[in-house]
């Protein structure tokens, strides 16, 4: 019979057994390609660069909203409680206790109409009141009232208020497509980095291959000067190709650990941490690439620069405004009741005969006519800079629009060509070996076309590498549709 010490010793070790098969099963599995919309999701979770552009992206179209409360209602409230001791001549009384409250509602108008509704409530009390000059020293003055300015010169019928409103929307929106275009190009970056460090396993793939038939070809020379059917020179000639192949494979590797690092520093990780799989680069799909015949969009720097000048075109009405002369028509009709009780007071605002308004004008003029117009003239100017730079904007655009999609047909031409190249020295290769089984050629020249084909090979792969960098930047010119021409 087995103790339950027994027992226990050998479920534990039954377990130990089972946890160590399956962590086995999974060191023995294939590591799963890390895709790039894998890579680029994790870029956007762990990029500190990615995540501050697209906040500030998306703090500043919030921001923008900020320029829809110029017309927006808007409630106050004020209390206030205080004395007055001064004398007075004649004396009237001690002091005067006060208490006043308001409330209402405000609202400026796209036409330039400024409101205010308002209803105050106030408490008077002359403390020691001399009742032949006061007869009643606590008493109670209810007012609803409003007020009406218009402005008709200077800012006249809402013309600063709307100004201020297209300032403050435009300046909001450059901010968010800077921000957008800095978005943009970590994107664009962080998937070029993730191409190159793919293409550049097969490149040191490529100079391993190359390196190993160097070395089969001074093996091959070696053996044939020790035998005495070869020369001197040979052996040197292959040495220096091992030499200038291992050359060639160090640069590679070193190129491949600049990628990982710039891959690596897209995650926000530590430079050396490895990467295992990456998806491997479709060289067949690059040849059939389609370019765009049309640019998609125009970049978010663009319409950066079209948000500028409509932000500069309206601070530039704003200024001449600011500073013209003013001139409002302003106006208050008020109800008022007044009584020592509190009821009794707001009963009495209906009397229309106790009511109260005002009509007048009110006029300011700057005297300071020079700089008055100094201020408008560079107004102008920065308006003027504004649609320059937007103009630049624009060209530099279209000129790197054409640029870009030519470099893109040669480099797409280019790899067709480069892969016909390595077909033909493969053709070529495999056609030699044929011919050495037959006993019609010699090793050596099998190994001097297996070089052959290994640089037609590598030309191919950093031709597609270039390529896959110069496709990444046509998502600059992804911008919608919908946002083009705003502001013109």
């Amino acid at each position: 019979m087995t103790s339950p010490k027994n027992a226990s010793s050998t479920q534990l070790k039954e377990a130990l057994t089972m946890a160590f098969a399956i962590v086995a099963m999974f060191l023995a599995a294939p590591a799963q390609a890390l895709s790039l919309q894998e890579y680029i999701e994790a870029v956007k979770t762990g990029s500190a660069a990615y995540k501050a552009s697209d906040e500030a992206a998306v703090g500043a179209k919030l921001l923008s909203r900020e320029a829809d409360l110029v017309f927006t209602p808007k409630f106050f409230a004020e209390g206030r409680v205080g004395h007055d001791g001064k004398e007075t001549a004649p004396r009237t009384s001690d002091r005067i206790e006060s208490q006043s409250y308001s409330l209402g509602l405000s609202q400026q108008f796209s036409f330039g109409l400024e409101s205010k509704l308002s209803y105050g409530s106030a408490n008077t009390e002359f403390v020691n009141a001399n009742s032949l000059f006061i007869p009643t020293p606590n008493y109670w003055d209810q007012t609803p009232k409003i007020e009406l300015t218009l402005p008709v010169w200077g800012g006249g019928f809402g013309s600063s208020a709307r100004a201020s409103q297209e300032v403050t929307r435009q300046q909001a929106n450059a901010g968010f497509y800077q921000n957008e275009a800095q978005r943009l190009e970590t994107i664009a970056r962080a998937e070029g980095a993730y191409w190159k460090l793919s293409a550049w396993a097969d490149v040191v793939r490529i100079q391993e291959e190359a390196a190993a038939a160097a070395n089969n070809i001074l093996s091959y020379v070696s053996r044939k000067e020790k035998m005495n059917l070869g020369e001197d020179s040979d052996v040197v000639q292959a040495k220096a190709l091992v030499e200038a192949r291992t050359l060639e494979l160090q640069v590679a590797k070193n190129e491949q650990r600049e990628a990982l690092r710039a891959a690596n520093r897209f995650l926000n990780r530590a430079a050396e941490v490895p990467i295992l799989a990456l998806q491997p680069v479709e060289y067949s799909a690059l040849e059939n690439i389609e370019i765009p015949a049309v640019r998609p969009g125009d970049r978010p720097d663009v319409l950066g620069t079209v948000a500028q000048v409509s932000a500069a075109k309206a601070a530039a009405e704003l200024a001449t405004q600011r500073n013209r002369p003013t001139l409002d028509v302003y106006g208050s009709y008020a109800l008022n009741g007044r009584d020592k009780d509190y009821a009794e007071a707001l009963s009495r605002t209906g009397y229309t005969r106790t009511d109260s308004s005002f009509v007048g004008l009110r006029l300011n003029v700057p005297l300071n006519f020079s700089a008055l117009a100094d201020a408008k003239a560079g107004a102008q100017k920065n308006l003027r800079a504004a649609e320059f730079n937007r103009e630049n904007a624009r060209y530099s655009q279209e000129q790197d629009w054409t640029e870009l999609t030519s470099n893109l047909t040669d480099l797409r031409n280019n790899l067709r060509l480069l892969t016909r190249i390595e077909s033909a020295q493969k053709a070529k290769l495999e056609a030699e070996r044929v011919r050495l089984r037959q006993g019609r050629t010699t090793t050596y020249q099998v190994l001097l076309f297996e070089q052959d084909y290994s640089q037609a090979a590598l030309a191919r792969l950093k031709s597609a590498a270039g390529l896959l960098s110069l496709k990444t930047q046509i998502q600059y010119y992804q911008a919608a549709i919908s946002d083009q021409g705003k502001g013109n």
